[in-house]
């Protein structure tokens, strides 16, 4: 890995790192495990073009949710979908932040020092100007040249706006009333929660859909109340405080239909198969006084699974 030798990164959210630098000249990649500041620099160059990480964000830590915004931006950009940072996923991130090369820097000009001679001194040109000599002929006065007067110029008169006929003056402008802009409502955000994940299945290198994360709304059709969300692309479970009755409102993002079945501690089950782009919803309830602890089971049907939930509940943590 050398930087300065011709083949280097040139955007301004890339130059200049040397992890990112080796995967360019094909000495390294990163993938699923690693992590640091190059990991970041992606994550965030991801998102700026549309491809979010919604649950951990910018976190500079290659997971599972960064990899398949990898695999979402390769199979965008008709790339090897692989889910990793090598030299041609990250030549083209680079070429897509490079905007030109920065303008040259200008250096403050030194002003010279004034010399302290009380009367400046004012050198004689060397060449004179000629001076102009009066006409004589032999045997006359010298004869002046005659400048001819120059007449006065006359200031031109603008008419006024009275004296254009035909002109009617315009009516009053009436005032307008602009009702008062009514106040947005401040949406909290997502209050946390315990997540976990148990992969058992290895990643794959099929096509996913890009995800698209709609607004949110704070309340659902039933009146629950926004409790959190999250991507499940593996079999996982999902352990969290909520209310006596939960919602889960779950969307296949993957262009294929997939598979899912959610299972309860108490003893409830529920799946379904969701067709690409639809959605799917899962009712959980129980009795007992709010917050439970609840657990929840996912299973899917391949590792190409990419769903999207978000959970609604009659109780959420302040």
């Amino acid at each position: 890995m050398t930087i300065g030798d011709g083949h280097d990164l040139k955007s301004r959210i890339f130059a200049g790192d040397e992890v990112l630098q080796a995967c360019y000249d094909n000495e390294r990649v990163l993938q699923r495990g690693d992590s640091g500041s190059a990991v970041k620099k992606v994550q965030e160059a991801l998102m700026i073009l549309g491809i979010p990480v919604p649950k951990v964000g910018a976190n500079g830590v290659f997971g599972g949710e960064t990899e398949i915004a990898v695999r979402s931006y390769q199979e965008a950009r008709r790339l090897k979908v692989d889910g990793i940072i090598g030299a041609e996923t990250i030549g083209n991130l680079d070429s897509e932040f490079y905007t030109g090369p920065p303008e040259p820097s200008t250096s403050p000009s030194t002003e010279p020092q004034m010399s302290k001679i009380s009367t400046p001194l004012k050198p004689e040109s060397p060449v004179r100007s000629p001076r102009a000599s009066t006409v004589r002929l032999e045997g006359e006065s010298p004869v002046e040249p005659k400048v001819p007067p120059v007449p006065p110029v006359k200031e031109p008169k603008v008419p006024s706006v009275e004296a254009v006929p035909g002109l009617k003056p315009l009516p009053p402008v009436k005032e307008v009333h602009v009702p008062p802009v009514p106040s947005v409502r401040e949406v909290s955000a997502r209050p946390e929660h315990t997540l976990r994940h148990v992969k058992t299945k290895p990643p794959s290198t099929a096509p996913f859909a890009a995800p698209v994360t709609p607004e949110i709304p704070p309340v659902n059709s039933q009146g629950r109340k926004f409790h959190s969300s999250g991507i499940w692309n593996e079999d996982s479970y999902l352990e969290i405080q909520g209310g006596q009755s939960m919602h889960f409102k779950v969307k296949n993002l993957h262009v294929h239909a997939s598979t899912i079945r959610i299972k309860a501690e108490n003893g409830e089950s529920q799946g379904a198969t969701i067709q690409a782009q639809d959605a799917a919803d899962f009712e959980f309830s129980i009795a007992g006084k709010e917050p439970l602890d609840w657990r929840f089971d996912i299973e899917t049907d391949s590792d190409t699974a990419l769903l999207e939930w978000y959970l609604y509940s009659n109780w959420v943590p302040e």
